[in-house]
């Protein structure tokens, strides 16, 4: 067992100040079992995993692993061989040459007999899918591959307790799926103990039990039903109940009495298919003629008089693409473009084959596809951090690779964010971090701390408490803030992020949302980069969807992500472009994903409920839902208690 006792933790700034992080924490982790941590940016949850295996020691208070103390120096080494840690990026643990040294090292350092490393890096390689991968370096790897990587090496070394810090924010749906799967597996079957930090409730609805932190103490405890209970301590606290849940409370504020403790989806759509099938009027397809007998409260409509069910002509959900006169000149043109890392060693690699699309002035187009697909490679040649090796880029009509490009120009025009931000946090201060691209294009003295400031307040920083921290003591999602701070600060025409909502609570990613949409009405080009597919559905005009390095779908969310007229209906195959379908390549193991939402509401209908699957709106889904499945009747049962 793993027992926090009052513990406090602060982090020492540059000026002497100190920012307390924890605050007389206590916690108890069982020998068995799982435990997801969430909490707002900044409230300690990182903080309390490096504590929890020994990497810092608390100021006051103490952490018992096994009854070991971790402030003592003699137990630093058991402390970390019993709780092994995962971090939220694999680069930051990944340290030898082959795939293969990297499982053998832990090994080697706990001194096992060589016979027993070989076994246990080949158990490692088989459980993780990684023998093909066996002598090939790390860096090669996809994001998936290397967080499996990371896990498999840990794994090896069979420690009682794994502290995994977000170790799935920045990979794609299926990685994400995957790699969760094969924590839970091995807890289940080695009888061990997960610490899951994360922002997805989606994730912690799935582990035993949830510790919520805020201002660095335990605010609940309890399981997935207990502490999301009440969804309105959570959005108190900038956070999201899970998606099944949130559907559930709509529909209680329209009159349907949904069981106590739904929390995961498959219970609520059970419960929905039992109700359907009770109903005379469930069965009708969507847009069914009304039934003489009316509903007690109608459903509501939207303020621009659609009904709930169009959701074709939801504000929120584009379908087309915006529309461009034919003589409106491209914002960013890439033609043919490839490009190849490596080239001539056996490390060459094609992450680019041919690329070519068209981005106009004001579109926000979402980048989305497997890890290693290509969509950070691509985005950088953008402003010439990469320079493509056949092919153009062209911004604004000129060439980026043009001897006469002026790359100081050309970078204050178009803002990158990397996927992760310490790549680019380099200054001792968030002010000097924030404030070193104005003061690279020449602004005045005097105009850069209200430049800072404007782009702190904008992300969400107080400038009161970050402007003199140190970058590298941030939070993750605080980090992510900080960079995105320093690009707006420039004002850019382009806006390219790299997974700009990975690492970020709930509350922040509306805050950065909102962003977009403000650059979006300026006029300004956004180029996102993310495995966020609700974000995608609400905020993006086009979606390229990457995959080796290709684009195999040029189209939106509504076709992407579900079509209004059927579950799984898909347009037919266009003469002349086989493997493409209507902007859509109907190859589904290269479907990026889709909208949690989306999900839910295309698994109630295999079950029966008629509802449309190609809505992005809770609101609606909710109202479409009561309109199909209660039309006329009475919305409470017997023996069910409502949630309300």
């Amino acid at each position: 067992m793993i027992v926090v006792e009052d513990v406090s933790f602060s982090y020492h700034l540059p000026t002497g100040d100190e920012v307390p992080t924890l605050r007389g924490l206590s916690l108890e982790i069982g020998d068995s079992g799982s435990l997801a941590v969430i909490g707002p940016n900044g409230s300690g949850k990182s903080t309390l995993a490096r504590c929890l295996n020994g990497l810092i020691v608390p100021r006051s208070g103490r952490v018992l692993v096994d009854g070991l103390d971790t402030a003592v120096p003699e137990n630093k080494w058991p402390v970390h061989q019993r709780a092994g840690m995962i971090f939220q990026n694999p680069d930051n643990q990944l340290v030898s040459t082959t795939v293969e040294r990297e499982v053998a090292f832990g090994l080697e350092n706990l001194g096992l007999p060589s016979a027993e490393i070989h076994d246990r890096v080949a158990w490692a390689l088989s459980r993780f899918n990684l023998e093909k991968y066996r002598q090939y370096p790390p860096h090669r790897l996809s994001g998936g591959e290397k967080q499996r990587l990371a896990i498999a090496a840990v794994a090896s070394m069979r420690p009682r307790y794994l502290i995994c810090d977000e170790p799935t924010s920045s990979l794609d749906p299926g990685d994400r799926r995957d790699i969760l799967d094969l924590l839970l597996s091995i807890v289940e079957e080695y009888r061990l103990s997960v610490v899951f930090i994360t922002q997805s409730p989606e994730e912690a609805v799935r582990m035993d039990r949830i510790a919520l932190v805020v201002d660095g103490d335990i605010a609940a405890e309890g399981t997935p039903e207990e502490v999301y209970r009440e969804s309105g301590r959570l959005a108190a606290h900038g956070l999201d109940a899970p998606l099944a849940k949130r559907l559930a409370d709509a529909l209680c504020t329209r009159g349907v009495a949904v069981p106590a403790g739904i929390v995961r989806p498959e219970p609520l759509v059970r419960w929905l298919a039992h109700k359907a099938h009770e109903s005379p009027r469930a069965l009708d397809p969507p847009g069914a003629p009304e039934s003489p007998r009316a509903p007690e409260s109608p459903p509501s409509r939207r303020q621009d008089g659609t009904p709930p069910g169009d959701v074709r002509s939801a504000p929120d959900a584009p379908d087309e693409k915006p529309a461009m006169s034919p003589t409106t000149p491209p914002m960013i043109a890439f033609d043919q473009v490839c490009h190849t890392y490596s080239p001539g060693t056996s490390l060459e690699i094609l992450a680019l084959r041919d690329v070519t699309t068209l981005v106009f002035p004001g579109e926000c187009v979402a980048l989305t596809g497997p890890n290693g697909s290509g969509k950070s490679t691509m985005i950088q040649h953008l402003n010439r951090l990469l320079k493509a090796d056949s092919g153009t880029v062209r911004v604004e009509g000129k060439d980026v690779s043009s001897p006469e490009t002026d790359l100081r120009k050309l970078r204050q025009k178009v803002g990158l964010v990397f996927q992760f931000p310490e790549a680019q946090l380099f200054e001792e201060t968030v002010f000097d971090d924030v404030a070193f691209g104005p003061r690279q294009t020449g602004v005045a003295a005097s105009e850069i701390p209200g430049m800072v400031n404007g782009a702190l307040e904008r992300v969400g920083l107080d400038p009161g408490r970050f402007l003199h921290r140190h970058p590298l003591s941030l939070s993750g999602g605080e980090k992510r803030r900080a960079a995105i701070a320093g690009i707006l600060a420039m004002e850019p025409s382009v806006l390219a992020l790299d997974e700009p909502t990975s690492g970020l609570d709930p509350q922040s990613v509306r805050q950065v949302e909102a962003i977009f949409r403000a650059c979006k009405a300026k006029g300004t080009t956004l180029f996102l980069i993310t495995h966020d597919m609700d974000l995608i559905s609400r905020l993006a005009d086009r979606i390229l969807v990457m995959e080796n390095g290709g684009i195999t779908a040029d189209t939106t969310p509504v076709r992407l992500f579900g079509r209004a007229d059927g579950v799984g209906a898909r347009p037919q195959e266009q003469p002349g472009r086989p493997g493409r379908v209507d902007g859509v390549d109907p190859r589904p193991q290269e479907r990026p994903g889709r909208p949690g939402l989306c999900d839910l509401l295309t698994a109630a209908c295999e079950a029966g409920i008629p509802v449309d699957p190609a809505c992005f709106d809770l609101e609606e889904a909710a109202d479409m839902i009561r309109a199909s499945v209660f039309k006329g009747n009475d919305h409470s049962s017997p023996g069910e208690s409502h949630p309300c």
